[in-house]
């Protein structure tokens, strides 16, 4: 089997990009080199429509099948479809602009999109709901957002047309309403942004008008994370109101447009305003009390959980396992919870080897030695961390704070992340500030990477080494605290979390102690074991971290 006979044209060696045979010809830039293929290899895959495959297998579509366009819908509706709008307070007029089709007993709202209808969404007057088969997710009326400085975002077509109807055209809706509340916010759901990337961050404001209920406050709240909070704003609809069209039918056009009008921004510039937090502060007193997630040890657990909106800084003495714990850790939040990570590992080059090592601990398989994992095993391990784990930085980049969490806003829009890992500070490129000495600029950049974790809703975890190792009577290494850490106490005082990774290593014994200095919210996240650390056993073979028993070396594994 060769390229050609897939439609495929390359040459040369290494990795290259061309058009994709099974999609191009039906977008609209038809010379967009899509198709990433890997031609010593014989692999690739389109970032368009996610067309895979390989020569050294039967060729099949491994995820998404090829883009459709449907064609425009007829828009000759007969009266009593005019009169269904009607009855919703949406005029002939909005419905004939919108292009609004009707056949079959079908509503049907086009997707324009560069002035061309890439998805239509058909719902009838009971309720159901369709959309076009293998048709390009994105927003409803995605052109009305083009050059915007403000753009609104409803859940549903009809909320749209409602603000359409009060004199708004900068509107949009999000195509598949809200997710589940509490449900995981993946790619998939959340794929029409990435189209939408540019218009969204280039416009100066967000309102977000979703619906009231908890579903709508869910898709509202993860929308702002992914966009960034200091540029959206949330409405307020009045009792009795669920969204905008239940506005417009019982409270007429000018409602509509005070709601709007009186859109009030998230809380974050320092100044809280009782109405800004009114609804969350009812939702935490009816809600039970939530405590942090599990690490995956159950010895860890009492004394730290993983809550997001935290940063948790860890040390440790260089080579006693604190980037092995942290990325065991990831992995552990993966394989419970479905966590996905930006990673800065500076230390763990090339990132190919850092990737086999996460590969290692998620399938229990060692990548060196006689039982080494499997090719196989590697890919479909890989195929699955593709989805959680995005590494930042190379290895001949300047890396400063700013980037990394510039680079983080980027992967937090686009993919949703929960978790952020720093590892190691030393490897940063630090730029002090004018007048600005190293206490001053750890106290503000430990600030900005809090605050940055509260705006993103992510966890973040700073690894740090710490400025010197001090021996005991034994000539062993001294268990060192954050107050070790070269620059100053805020490493303590201005994290939420502190831990130690400590190997404590006798004739008798050899386990990784996990030192618990400080957890600044007890009752979510534990309390911590000073002079008590939690006991764990590490792998070498697959450097996994497991339970620690005094009868056996290692428990099976807890997570698969």
């Amino acid at each position: 089997m060769t390229f050609e006979e897939n439609g495929i044209f390359v040459n040369g060696s290494g990795q290259v990009k061309t058009t994709c045979p099974k999609c191009s010809h039906t977008r609209r830039n038809k010379s967009d080199r899509c198709l990433s293929v890997n031609i010593d290899e014989g692999v690739w895959h389109c970032h368009h429509c996610g067309w895979k495959g390989s020569l050294k297998e039967k060729v099949k579509d491994l995820t998404m099948p090829p883009i459709e366009k449907p064609n425009p819908p007829k828009t000759e509706l007969p009266e009593e479809v005019y009169k269904w709008f009607e009855d919703r307070c949406i005029t002939r007029a909005v419905v004939d602009a919108e292009k609004i089709g009707y056949e079959n007993r079908w509503i049907h709202f086009p997707f324009y999109k560069d002035e061309e209808v890439v998805n239509i969404k058909s719902r009838t007057a009971d309720k159901r709901f369709k959309q076009s088969k293998n048709a390009e997710k994105c927003f409803y009326r995605f052109d009305s957002m083009k050059g915007m400085e403000t753009i609104i975002i409803t859940e549903g077509e009809m909320d749209a047309l409602s603000l359409v109807q009060a004199g708004f055209m900068n509107v949009v809706s999000v195509p598949d309403g809200a997710p589940a509340s509490g449900s995981n916010p993946t790619d998939k759901k959340f794929s029409y942004l990435l189209s939408a990337e540019e218009h969204l961050m280039n416009a100066e404001t967000i309102i977000l008008c979703t619906d009231s209920d908890s579903a709508g406050k869910f898709l509202r709240d993860e929308l702002s994370r992914r966009i960034g909070r200091e540029k959206c704003f949330r409405i307020t609809y009045p009792d009795g109101c669920k969204d905008m069209n239940d506005v417009l039918v019982k409270h007429g056009e000018d409602e509509v447009q005070n709601i709007v009008s009186n859109a009030h921004p998230y809380p974050i510039d320092g100044v809280v305003m009782v109405q800004d937090i009114e609804d969350d502060a009812i939702d935490l007193l009816l809600k039970p009390q939530h405590k942090g997630l599990s690490t995956g040890w159950s010895a860890v657990d009492p004394h730290y959980l993983v809550s997001p909106s935290e940063v948790t800084v860890v040390t440790g003495v260089p080579n006693m396992g604190k980037s092995e714990w942290m990325d065991a850790l990831m992995i552990n939040m993966i394989q419970s919870y479905g966590w996905r990570f930006g990673i800065f590992s500076a230390e763990n080059f090339p990132v190919e080897h850092h990737l086999l090592k996460l590969v290692g601990k998620f399938s229990g398989k060692a990548f060196w030695g006689e039982d080494k994992l499997s090719e196989e095993t590697a890919r479909s391990s890989m195929k699955i961390l593709n989805d959680h784990i995005k590494f930042i930085g190379t290895q001949e980049d300047s890396v400063t704070i700013e980037s990394i969490m510039e680079q983080a806003k980027i992967l937090n829009y686009r993919f949703g992340l929960n978790g952020l890992v720093i590892d190691p500070w030393n490897t940063i490129e630090h730029k002090y500030g004018d007048g600005e000495n190293e206490t001053l600029y750890i106290s503000r950049v430990l600030s900005q990477l809090s605050a940055f974790a509260k705006v993103n809703e992510l966890h973040i975890w700073l690894v740090a080494h710490p400025r010197k190792m001090e021996n005991d009577v034994n000539r062993k290494p001294v268990v060192p605290t954050p107050y070790d850490i070269s620059g100053s106490a805020n490493w303590f005082n201005k994290c939420d979390n502190a831990i130690t990774v400590h190997r404590h290593k006798t004739d008798e014994d050899d386990y990784a102690g996990i030192h618990v200095h400080k957890i600044r919210f007890q009752y979510k996240n534990g309390k911590p074991n000073q002079g008590n650390p939690a006991k764990l056993k590490y792998n070498l073979t697959n450097g996994r971290y497991y339970e620690y028993f005094e009868e056996t070396q290692f428990k099976e594994n807890l997570f698969e």
